[in-house]
């Protein structure tokens, strides 16, 4: 592999210039540089205006929106507390990731408007993430035509620069995505004990920031052992990786434990997802509140609201979940097969036909420009069937680059099991960080040919 030369930096100045201008213009021109909620959102309904004072946060609680309620503990009451699924009251929680309600509430800390600040702040973690994908098909197919068409295509993914001005999580995690997938990929390539402790730090950031990314974060890091026994002093990188997996996950677990006496990996969660995915009410999408507590009989519903620890109130939901699959098998491989679909299309596509919730009528809506709406749901409908064909188009081509991409196989088989699993969530939210392989892939179908000429080449 050889290093960047004179070439490789201009391409990978125009990779930054593109994604900075794409999210800057999105964020200033249909955001009200930041202050207002955008035309479109792909991720889910954002919540309402987060500005970070305690008399407007006071506000926002009245309304329950379930963000503002974390960041108005966390930043007030220092306690991670708000009313989750099946209580009656506000309480101590671990129903949801922790890491984006922290961020919400570092920010609300600041004299300046917390809104601003996030969807500024998810500006830069944008163009970082177009750069770590640039880094990373390098790094994997040892080519800066590659590098530079797939940092293109993810600096100008329609998905990514909606989703920049919502707030949630699907940027931070995004990116967090992509650095793991670049940093264990240097890692594996090349050592170092620095990189691998950023690698661990990177999946336990990413399964601190969402859940459901666990699994792959758990098998990722086994990968990186394993392939370590290999490396001159492996032991000491794996080492490394491991304490700063270990040790980005020790703190939350342990306050868990204490919360609710028992082992909590990241969210307590996984059961009530479970249930929501496999009830007589599911769809394979997600349920609100009043159809999860329809789903139940009366009496099993008061006996989970009369049980004050969360932890054994969504894992009694396990029970009815399993008894519901062995009822009715059938019935259950649909509701796999639905959650699959909806994985890869988003929940609103399955009931409207679209995959963007229009902010047409909110009073928070940015004064965007009249054509970004409908160019908008153009787009993301091209980018999807792009995605589609050319995914699987270099997925096909991918073949002498088996070994390189181990990692981003593992990431296309866990990342999506736990939805498939359980039930996809809103809109396109789930899929988004995994767009940056199938990017990459798509940039290897582009460039094939290109590509294919100069191994000949250096072969002869």
């Amino acid at each position: 592999m050889h290093r960047l030369g004179s070439t490789g930096w201009w391409a990978l100045a125009l990779v930054v210039a593109a994604a900075a201008g794409a999210r800057c213009w999105y964020v200033a021109a249909c955001a009200d540089y930041g202050h207002a909620r955008p035309p479109l959102e792909v991720q889910g309904k954002s919540p309402p205006s987060f500005e970070g004072r305690v008399d407007e946060m006071s506000r926002l609680r009245k309304q329950s929106a379930e963000l503002q309620d974390l960041a108005h503990n966390i930043q007030v009451h220092g306690w991670f507390g708000c009313r989750a699924w099946l209580s009656e009251r506000e309480e101590e929680t671990a129903h949801v990731a922790p890491g984006y309600p922290w961020i919400m509430a570092l920010a609300a800390r600041w004299d300046m408007p917390a809104d601003a600040v996030l969807r500024w702040a998810q500006v830069v973690l944008g163009v970082l993430t177009a750069a770590c994908y640039f880094f990373f098909a390098r790094r994997v197919f040892s080519h800066d035509g590659v590098a530079l068409v797939a940092g293109l295509l993810c600096a100008l993914h329609p998905f990514w620069i909606i989703n920049v001005a919502e707030l949630n999580d699907g940027t931070l995690a995004t990116f967090l995505f992509a650095a793991s997938l670049t940093l264990g990929c240097r890692a594996d390539r090349v050592g170092g004990p620095f990189v691998s402790l950023l690698f661990g730090l990177s999946l336990a950031g990413l399964a601190m920031t969402r859940a459901a990314f666990l699994p792959f974060a758990c098998v990722a890091m086994l990968w990186f052992l394993l392939r370590c026994r290999t490396s001159p002093a492996g032991w000491f990188g794996a080492l490394l990786a491991f304490l700063g997996f270990a040790n980005g996950l020790a703190p939350w677990a342990v306050r868990t434990w204490l919360a609710f006496e028992t082992p909590v990996p990241i969210a307590d969660s996984a059961m009530l997802h479970f249930y929501m995915g496999n009830n007589p009410r599911a769809t394979g999408g997600t349920l609100d509140e009043t159809s999860l507590r329809a789903s139940l009989a009366s009496e099993r519903l008061q006996e989970l609201l009369s049980e004050p620890n969360q932890a054994r109130r969504y894992a009694f939901l396990g029970k009815d979940a399993a008894a519901e699959v062995l009822r009715d098998p059938g019935a259950a491989l649909g509701r796999r097969l639905n959650a699959g679909l909806l994985f890869l299309v988003g929940e609103e596509w399955w009931k409207t036909g679209v995959l963007a919730l229009q902010a047409a009528d909110n009073p928070e809506r940015g004064n965007a420009p009249e054509w970004v709406s409908y160019a908008g749901e153009t787009a993301l409908r091209g980018s999807l069937l792009f995605l589609a064909i050319a995914g699987l188009i270099g997925w096909r081509a991918c073949y002498a680059w088996r070994a390189e991409l181990r990692l981003a196989t593992l990431a296309l088989v866990f990342v999506p099991m736990p939805y498939v699993l359980t039930h996809a969530g809103p809109l396109s939210g789930p899929r988004l960080p995994l767009d940056g392989v199938l990017l990459c892939l798509a940039a290897l179908a582009l460039t094939s040919f290109w590509v294919n000429r100069a191994r000949s080449e250096t072969a002869f």
